[in-house]
């Protein structure tokens, strides 16, 4: 037999015992099964604005339907379109499971805002955004 024809063959009994590994009917459900996905709801009040108005920016967190009042971080993050002001700022726990501040634009211009949240080993970063006239 060839080198080549052993190899194959050790291969393929290696497989057939991987896969046979991986077929057990009798395992126990793991404790690493994934939780339910935290969900990020975010808005804008109101939706757009003048400059120097102000505008609440709210991320209500939820997993399994129940408000998540434990996040370990939230954070807005506000970039202006064309590369103009960027700021990332932490945000507290109001109630509810939501997590809110207000912010005065003070340029005209479109703004990206970006929650960043983690809460219970997941991360979302839902987008929005807010346009804000002269």
């Amino acid at each position: 037999m060839t080198r080549k024809k052993m190899a194959f063959i050790a291969a393929m009994v290696l497989m057939a015992v991987a896969l046979a590994a991986c077929n057990d009917s009798k395992a126990e459900p793991s404790d690493d099964v994934m939780a339910e996905p935290i969900i990020v709801e975010l808005s804008l009040t109101p939706e757009s604005i003048k400059a120097g108005e102000k505008v609440l920016i709210e991320a209500k967190v939820t997993q399994a339907g129940s408000p998540v009042e434990d996040a370990n971080d939230v954070e807005f993050e506000v970039t202006l379109e064309g590369g103009g002001v960027q700021a990332k700022v932490p945000v507290k726990h109001d109630q509810g499971g939501v997590y809110k501040m207000e912010k005065t634009f003070e340029e005209a211009g479109t703004y990206r805002i970006v929650s960043h949240v983690t809460a219970r080993g997941q991360h979302s970063m839902p987008l929005k955004e807010l346009t804000v006239t002269e």
